[in-house]
């Protein structure tokens, strides 16, 4: 089912809004099935519709639901209540490299993720006071965040 809904829809990643509902839809399902079972509670797809619902506005509301998780669907974002701000594009800066005082050195580092626990790597050079390298390196990290990449950088 999963294969289907993935296949025929647009914009192929795990992150987006159209690979999390179906899987909301079953895991409410089989809650309210369990429910219906073993506690004698009425199945309701009211219910299921209603919790899909919260948890959307609860992922929303900790900003973890953006409009990157909505590509191509900001329309049916709108009717279920979401408001996103459209991003104004900040224009670019130069950034320059200032030289340490003579005879110290300076190291530059960064780290860097895709997303939340997602591909993350590290960077890092040392320059002398004449901008010569000394050393630098460069690691991929595997899956992790971007904190824990600035933080092995270092």
């Amino acid at each position: 089912m999963m294969h289907f809904w993935r296949y025929y829809t647009p914009f192929h990643s795990d992150l987006l809004i159209r690979t999390l509902i179906p899987f909301l839809i079953l895991w409410f399902a089989w809650t309210q099935r369990n429910a219906a079972k073993y506690r004698g509670v009425q199945f309701s797809t009211d219910n299921i519709i209603l919790e899909v619902q919260r948890h959307l506005h609860t992922l929303y509301a900790a900003r973890t639901l953006t409009s990157t998780q909505w590509k191509g669907h900001l329309h049916r974002a709108g009717v279920m209540g979401f408001i996103f701000r459209q991003i104004v594009p900040r224009a670019p800066s130069v950034v320059r490299w200032s030289a340490p005082s003579p005879s110290w050195f300076k190291l530059n580092t960064n780290g860097s993720s895709l997303g939340n626990l997602s591909l993350a790597g590290a960077a890092g050079i040392i320059r002398d006071s004449a901008g010569h390298v000394h050393l630098e390196y460069q690691v991929a990290l595997g899956t992790g965040t971007s904190v824990i990449a600035e933080l092995t950088a270092i």
